[in-house]
């Protein structure tokens, strides 16, 4: 679940009484007032948590509405912009009960039952259907000694602490630990535990139906080895310790084990692979990427490594603190020993170059993070906090956004891990801008096709985005202790304008030299436009290579600009290096329109004397 406003602020809380309406329904005039974009629906009052969520295929929408001293589970269909009628939904306040399946248009819910047994429901996509789980069993409720029911990622089976007259549990299980799998194919719970060894059901798989279980003990520190299973059984592996925080790869097909040792567990072997042992010892590690072939480790007393567990090599990682990797498991960005300065791996061939991005040093600010479609790193920085830039390994260019009003401070998306934190095509994240001495907080989108900010919003906290399909985000506006009013929203502007400037044919590609040697003039004449007509601005930037600013340009270099007929900007820049040179520095450069502040990719040059 995405969770990139968690930061505690002061945000603006709505109360008219007009807003008080439990039934969900399309939004009218007047809409709601959110800051940006469009409501698409007003799903009423809701319990302020705001799990279950979306479905995993972004369909719909779940949660839980107030209703006397219990809550109602309730479900919006978001393409059929209308609620789903759902039966047997009157539940306890507990937001961690429902539950989709991870891979699945799938929710359970559980309804209490006498002499504390539950029942347990399913609602699928597929047929519009609620239907009654393990009905075969005595499902127990969640206590210390109980999991929660849990559905495997395809939704055919769930995991459950309970008990079977026509199957009973063996003599090894306690009257109220005993875990079993309903398979909702062939109607049977079957327990887990073997005669001799108990089995306590821990995880499934993000997909397919593979799971972890601890095996040998009642309680965490009993256990005496680990289980891997598939469907309604598992291996016992002795003297191996697993525990609920397991890392699985994203297609279910391996699990990290143990980080410590560098064990991978794998399903479709049922062999275990190590990390070699030279390699260090990893204090963490998680697979990277779409599937189980490599696994990015971070090593205690500093530094990380890269393991491909194909070919079993492993490439060491220099970096003071915890790399950050892309989620399609391209791109590793880690900081170097410079401070604030970043370099970059390129997992696809190996290669490892210094990154244009910076961060700051700021403590209290929050970090950055990589977008949910891997092309963009947005963070704070350098130094302070009165700069959010946009970081594109594609071309190791960085965008920034306009600076923070007076006392505003820049805090960046932070990194949600395995969670969304921007919207299904990559468009929109989320930042904020914080004020001292108690001022609070105000939430903004962060627009990266057009690098704009988008607001202030009035969204409250915990906003989430939809996973897949439209760019949908929750906004959940506080009405006071545990109850907000859940709006669905489509924060693209309207109208939508194109209006990011473009560069001319004429213009260098990223990342060409501009060179010449002492005496002699070269010439470099970015250009650019915007398909309006609109007024469109050049600027430009000096740095080292490290990122670092640079407050003028290199000796010899001059540039003109000239506006052109539409509204286009093209500037006449030479450079004539001197007898006493400067050294080689690079250039970024970029164009904005004059009425909207939508900008330009940015472009970078290497200027210097060739050698």
């Amino acid at each position: 679940m995405t969770r990139w406003w968690r930061w505690t602020v002061a945000l603006v809380l709505c109360g008219p009484a007009v807003w008080l309406g439990l039934t969900p329904t399309a939004a009218a005039a007047p809409a709601p007032e959110v800051g940006v974009g469009r409501v698409v629906a007003d799903l009423g009052l809701a319990v302020a948590d705001g799990r279950p969520g979306f479905s995993p295929g972004g369909g719909y929408y779940a949660y839980l509405a107030h209703a006397g001293d219990r809550c109602d589970l309730r479900l919006y269909d978001v393409a059929g912009h209308r609620p789903v009628d759902l039966q047997h939904a009157r539940v306890v306040c507990d937001a961690a009960l429902p539950r989709w399946a991870d891979a699945a248009d799938t929710i359970s819910w559980q309804v209490n039952a006498a002499a504390g047994d539950i029942t347990v429901y399913a609602w699928d996509a597929g047929t519009g259907q609620v239907t009654v789980l393990a009905p075969d069993a005595h499902v127990f409720g969640r206590s210390a000694y109980e999991i929660a029911p849990a559905l495997s990622a395809d939704g055919q089976l769930l995991a459950f602490t309970g008990r079977s007259d026509s199957r009973p549990a063996p003599p090894v299980d306690r009257a109220r630990t005993a875990g079993y799998v309903y398979d909702r194919r062939t109607g049977v719970s079957l327990p887990l535990s073997r005669t001799d060894v108990h089995v306590d059901f821990q995880t499934w798989a993000p997909k397919g139906q593979n799971f972890t279980a601890r095996a040998g003990g009642w309680n965490w520190d009993t256990g005496t080895g680990a289980c891997f299973g598939s469907g309604t059984s598992c291996r016992v592996v002795p003297d191996l310790y697993i525990d609920f925080g397991a890392q699985w790869s994203r297609d279910g097909v391996a699990v990290i084990a143990n980080p410590g040792p560098g064990q991978v567990y794998d399903f479709s072997t049922g062999t275990f692979d190590a990390l070699p042992a030279e390699a260090g010892r990893p204090a963490y590690m998680l697979f990277l990427g779409r599937d189980s072939r490599r696994v990015l480790g971070y090593k205690d007393g500093g530094g990380g490594l890269l393991w491909d567990r194909r070919t079993d090599q492993v490439t060491q990682i220099t970096s003071v603190n915890a790399p950050h990797a892309s989620k399609d498991g391209r791109w590793v960005l880690f900081q170097s020993a410079a401070a604030q300065t970043y370099r970059y791996l390129d997992v696809s061939n190996g290669a490892v170059a210094t990154a244009t991005y910076r961060d700051t040093s700021n403590r209290f600010v929050r970090g950055g993070a990589w977008v949910d479609d891997s092309t963009a790193y947005v963070g704070v920085g350098p130094g302070g906090c009165s700069s959010l830039r946009q970081w594109s390994p594609a071309t190791n260019t960085v965008s920034l956004f306009g600076p923070p009003p007076p006392r505003g401070c820049y805090s960046g998306p932070g990194d949600e891990g395995s969670g969304r934190n921007s919207s299904a095509s990559g468009r929109f994240t989320g930042a904020a801008i914080c004020y001292p001495f108690g001022r609070g907080c105000e939430s903004y989108l962060v627009d990266l096709r057009r690098h704009v900010l988008l607001g202030p919003l009035v969204l409250g906290q915990g906003s989430q985005w939809a996973p897949v399909g439209s760019d949908l985000l929750v906004a959940r506006q506080s009405l006071g202790f545990d109850t907000a009013r859940v709006l669905l929203v489509d924060p693209t502007p309207t109208p939508d304008v194109d209006d990011k400037p473009r560069w001319s044919v004429a213009t260098p590609a990223s990342g060409s030299r501009v060179e010449a040697t002492v005496g002699e003039q070269v010439t470099l004449q970015p250009g650019a436009w915007d398909l309006q007509g609109t007024p469109v601005n050049l600027y430009f930037r000096w740095r080292d290579a490290n990122g670092v600013p640079i407050a003028s340009a290199p000796k010899g270099w001059s540039c003109e600009r000239r506006r052109l007929a539409g509204g286009g900007t093209v500037a006449d820049c030479t450079f004539a290096p001197p007898r006493d040179p400067t050294a080689t520095r690079f250039v970024d450069v970029w164009s904005v329109n004059y009425v909207t502040g939508a900008q330009s990719d940015t472009r970078s040059y290497r200027v210097g004397v060739r050698t």
